[in-house]
C-alpha cells in the first residue's frame, strides 16, 4: 500500500491503469479490474462514471479535461478522499482524429464482481 498526497497523485496514475483508493489516502494497484474505453466522451463500462466539473477550461466544466490539464488540486483531493476505483482515460474520437482530451472514471469498490 502506498499513502499519497494530492500533489503527487498525478505521478501515480497512468492512462488505462486502474488504481484503488483505500481509506486514509492509500492507493494500491487494482489488479484484475479492467479500465473501460472512452470514445467521444462516452464510457463503454456500465459500472463506471466520469468525474465531472473539474476542468479549468474557459466556459466548460464537463468531464473531459484539456490535454494541458493534469490531476491536481480539488480533483486530486476528491479522488483521495473517496475510496473506490479510478482510472485516467484518453478520450478517443470514433472518427479516428487525434484525441482532444482525457478524463477520470470512477467505480465503487462494491462493484467488484462486475467488469
Amino acid at each position: 500500500m502506498m499513502s499519497t498526497k494530492p500533489e503527487t497523485l498525478n505521478d501515480h496514475m497512468e492512462f488505462d491503469h486502474v488504481i484503488r483508493v483505500l481509506p486514509n489516502e492509500q492507493i494500491v494497484d487494482a489488479g484484475g479490474i479492467y479500465a473501460p474505453s472512452l470514445y467521444d466522451g462516452e464510457l463503454d463500462g456500465p459500472s463506471w462514471t466520469l468525474l465531472d466539473g473539474y476542468s479549468g477550461q474557459d466556459r466548460y466544466s464537463g468531464p473531459i479535461m484539456h490535454p494541458s490539464e493534469y490531476l491536481s488540486g480539488r480533483l486530486a483531493r476528491d479522488v483521495l478522499a473517496n475510496p473506490g476505483y479510478y482510472v485516467a482515460l484518453v478520450d478517443y474520437s470514433s472518427d479516428g482524429s487525434e484525441p482532444e482530451g482525457w478524463a477520470i472514471a470512477y467505480r465503487e469498490a462494491s462493484a467488484d464482481n462486475e467488469h
